[in-house]
């Protein structure tokens, strides 16, 4: 069975904590993506994990790597002619400003970035528990300003009331994942948007060309892993029960099924927002 709870900060002890901290300066995000906090259900395994990958990720290879593959899923985008709902009317109803839906814009953003960089890490991880690969990369010294600067309350899915769990469930019913990604859980404290949002994306997992797209991006992603040094997780962690091997190997099997199509679905959300400049005005 794969692994379900995602552990806060709080939840967590100092050595994980400063884990978290470092997974969050190494993708430059103002959150611990999900996949880590499923992760720590099994502490000696993301320790050991990170200590391995985590020099990967702060890499100029990895970094040109995961650029490369936003790039590559919003060029998808783009020429499939996918878009959500206009979003500024949708938000609007939702009695969002036009300060706020620039935020909103920016959020969405932020995870078209961050799910690339995910899709990546999650094939990274499955090398590590299928036996590793050889490569090569390069330390990166690039500051990491918004990791440091900014917190982003991602909330958990325990925490969502009735009208919320309904879409967590349906989300999960509809895409076979056993748990909600943060680019859905962030919008819950709007509903309403978060019903639109996750319609607009239901609509599109349906489509026979987006999930044509879909197969693309999961050859493009695992194409782009070439040189990236992966140890085998297996040998650093021989004393691991077989069981907690499982429910590693069927989580990140999920996040690598999954995240490609994502990076796709937020590569699509994040044009369906105007330009800045087409917002300014009352705010």
């Amino acid at each position: 069975m794969a692994l379900t709870r995602a552990y806060e900060e709080h939840e967590v002890t100092p050595e994980l904590r400063r884990t978290y901290c470092s997974i969050r300066t190494a993708f430059d995000l103002p959150f611990v993506p999900t996949l880590f906090k499923l992760s720590a259900g099994i502490p000696e395994y993301l320790l050991k994990m990170w200590d391995d990958l985590g020099p990967v990720v702060c890499s100029k290879e990895f970094q040109t790597a995961a650029q490369a593959f936003q790039e590559i899923a919003h060029s998808t985008a783009v020429s499939g002619g996918w878009t959500f709902s206009d979003q500024p009317k949708v938000l609007a109803a939702e009695k969002f400003s036009n300060a706020d839906i620039r935020v909103i814009g920016g959020i969405v953003s932020l995870f078209a970035r961050a799910t690339a960089q995910m899709a990546l890490f999650s094939r990274l991880m499955q090398r590590g528990y299928s036996g590793g690969q050889k490569g090569r990369v390069t330390s990166s010294k690039q500051n990491s300003a918004l990791s440091q600067m900014v917190r982003l309350d991602v909330p958990n899915e325990r925490d969502a009331g009735l009208r919320v769990w309904l879409i967590y469930t349906d989300i999960r019913k509809t895409t076979g994942s056993k748990s909600v990604l943060s680019l859905y859980r962030i919008l819950s404290f709007y509903p309403g948007y978060l019903a639109s949002a996750w319609l607009d994306s239901k609509k599109l997992l349906a489509e026979p060309s987006f999930l044509s797209a879909r197969e693309d991006l999961n050859r493009r992603v695992r194409a782009l892993l070439t040189g990236l040094p992966v140890k085998d997780h297996r040998a650093l962690l021989k004393d691991l029960d077989p069981a907690k091997w499982r429910e590693i190997e069927e989580t990140g099997d999920s996040f690598a099924r999954l995240l490609p199509q994502f990076a796709l679905l937020t590569a699509i959300w994040q044009r369906s927002f105007p330009s800045a400049s087409r917002l300014i005005g009352a705010a």
